[in-house]
């Protein structure tokens, strides 16, 4: 192929590729997305210090199932540690310390519905909020499609 062929040929093949990847919804604009359309909340509660965390998300973005899926769920991330106030269904959560440059965010510890947060953290809610799952542990490839099997 000469270069200018080939040229429009990558160009579509990376276009293709970079839409299919896990985009997660931030959770500041979860209750406005929900608002417009409302679906499931499937949220994983991590941090950036946790390998686990970054294994599970590392496993999504390769996960063709789960990215396929996407349109009938919002797939959100929430790193527990954020020192961000976040408000999420009406109510506004904010970050606690409970050492020197330590501490948890409220909506980690609502969301996991117990103050001893594991991570990563499953919370699937409902189109009203409502807790359907909650597991703490990365899930399998197979967990996660019987979970997205779950929402459907």
């Amino acid at each position: 192929m000469t270069r200018s062929v080939l040229a429009p040929v990558i160009v579509l093949l990376l276009g293709s590729f970079c839409r299919a990847q896990v985009k997660p919804v931030p959770i500041e604009k979860a209750d406005s997305l929900m608002n417009e359309q409302a679906k499931p909340l499937m949220i994983l509660l991590s941090t950036d210090w946790c390998r686990y965390c970054q294994m599970q998300k590392s496993q999504l973005h390769k996960n063709k199932d789960f990215i396929k899926r996407t349109d009938s769920f919002y797939y959100v991330e929430l790193n527990a540690e954020t020192k961000e106030s976040i408000r999420f269904h009406g109510q506004d959560y904010h970050f606690r310390e409970n050492g020197v440059s330590a501490g948890i965010h409220e909506l980690a510890v609502a969301l996991n519905g117990s103050e001893r947060v594991a991570f990563p953290t499953w919370v699937l809610l409902d189109k009203n909020y409502q807790v359907l799952f909650r597991y703490n542990g990365a899930l399998t490839r197979k967990q996660l499609n019987e979970l997205m099997t779950a929402i459907d």
